[in-house]
């Protein structure tokens, strides 16, 4: 295997479990539910939790972003053992993570003058951050370079999608990340927008009144993405993300498929409080990735 450690911040949503089954390192984002005390996603505030908090209570979660030190604490055994470093964060139109990363990085390398350390902005969040993480895994067990790693992520997260439609505009409102989707309409909060994140933007891709018809529209856009882009599905890795509604997930998994085939799909995932802080409960969405052997790597 190749001799170099991945990290990821916690907007990946990889969920614990799973980062550790690949070998990936988390540094997860802040979370407070009653906006005084602030916890690690996952490690020190269950998502049982932070869900009974928005869905019961009816909570607005803030959020804060890693710290330079924890990513100086999290990448100094890494390079203290003589392995490189390959860390994602979430857009930087998201959040300032990659900031925190970016200046550890240049801290430890004054410590560690020969240390090789890749800070990646992915363009991406949530399931499509994922993607990019499990393909660098898939790259680094085949015997890929750390240079190599990061020059497909490179070229992979500008190709990669988030599809995803709100469950509740007012998480966006509240969080102040309504940004474009505010011109929309002046009933803007009882409609359910059809959001692609591409490039690290975001974008609309319709506008609906109901989740059963957002499923269909999502299908919709997916399929008209890959008519205009002329891709072949077959080359992508895929996911469907949720918040807290699952017993139509099956639903919508069905038609994000038929807008795929030949794609191979993983397995749903719950998104995370870092993302559900802004998205709210009843957010789904459909994330793809291209495979690395598509870019002949």
């Amino acid at each position: 295997m190749a001799d170099f450690q991945i990290f990821s911040d916690g907007a990946c949503d990889l969920g614990l479990e799973k980062a550790n089954e690949l070998g990936v390192k988390m540094i997860p984002f802040y979370v407070s539910i009653d906006h005084e005390t602030y916890y690690k996603e996952l490690e020190e505030l269950s998502l049982d939790d932070y869900f009974r908090n928005m869905t019961q209570e009816k909570g607005y979660p803030k959020t804060s972003l890693p710290s330079v030190q924890d990513y100086i604490d999290a990448f100094r055994p890494a390079l203290e053992n003589g392995m490189g470093i390959l860390c994602l964060t979430i857009t930087s139109t998201l959040s300032s993570s990659v900031q925190s990363a970016l200046t550890a990085k240049s801290m430890l390398e004054e410590e560690f003058p020969q240390a090789n350390i890749h800070v990646i902005n992915s363009w991406h969040a949530t399931g499509s951050q994922a993607l990019l993480l499990m393909e660098a895994v898939r790259m680094q067990q085949n015997g890929k370079t750390l240079e190599e790693t990061a020059a497909y992520i490179e070229k992979a997260k500008a190709d990669a999608r988030i599809h995803f439609m709100v469950g509740d505009l007012s998480y966006l409102e509240i969080g102040g990340r309504i940004g474009k989707l505010a011109t929309l309409s002046g009933s803007v909060l009882k409609i359910k927008p059809i959001i692609i994140l591409k490039d690290g933007e975001i974008s609309i891709g319709g506008v609906v009144r109901s989740r059963k018809k957002g499923f269909s529209k999502i299908a919709e856009v997916t399929k008209q993405h890959f008519q205009k882009t002329g891709e072949n599905p077959a080359d992508y890795i895929a996911t469907c993300g949720n918040t807290t509604i699952w017993e139509d997930l099956a639903e919508f998994e069905a038609l994000a498929k038929e807008a795929m085939p030949g794609t191979g799909f993983l397995p749903p995932f719950q998104i995370g409080a870092t993302i559900a802080t802004h998205t709210g409960p009843g957010t789904t969405g459909l994330c793809f990735v291209k495979k690395y052997e598509a870019y002949g790597f």
